[in-house]
């Protein structure tokens, strides 16, 4: 019986030689897939529809993973985790400045877009940009 998994284990190795594998993008694919296939088992008129995108999902992760266009696979995994930490860095902004709600506050320079935070109470104060050296007069 050992012999037998010895024997899948090489054959599977030798199959997947050259080929792309999973990656994190592959794993967000057949997850969302599988999760969507699990919403459409629920007898609602709009989940019901669910299982062409979570079959399509599933699909794309499978065909990712043995493609053998490696450049191809690494580039979209490298626009998939900018999108990733984009998302990811908006929320942990949001989270940081729900913490800090009441020790400081958040203006936003109108030359340049930048966010600019100041503590809290301190009357009202000339804030200077440190990127574009604007100064705006608000009070804390």
């Amino acid at each position: 019986m050992r012999g037998f998994f010895y024997r899948l284990g090489n054959t599977i190795q030798h199959f997947m030689r050259g080929r792309y594998g999973i990656d994190e993008f592959g794993s967000f694919l057949l997850f969302s897939g599988m999760f969507l296939s699990l919403l459409s088992l629920i007898k609602v008129k709009i989940f019901v529809w669910l299982w062409i995108p979570s079959f399509a999902l599933i699909i794309w992760s499978y065909v990712r993973c043995f493609s053998k266009k490696i450049d191809k696979r690494r580039r979209e995994l490298v626009r998939y985790q900018k999108i990733k930490n984009r998302i990811r860095d908006k929320f942990a902004y949001w989270r940081r400045r729900f913490r800090e709600r009441k020790t400081h506050k958040y203006y936003r320079c109108r030359l340049c877009k930048t966010v600019l935070r100041v503590p809290k109470g301190k009357g009202k104060i000339e804030i200077t940009c440190p990127k574009c050296k604007g100064r705006i007069t608000k009070k804390t």
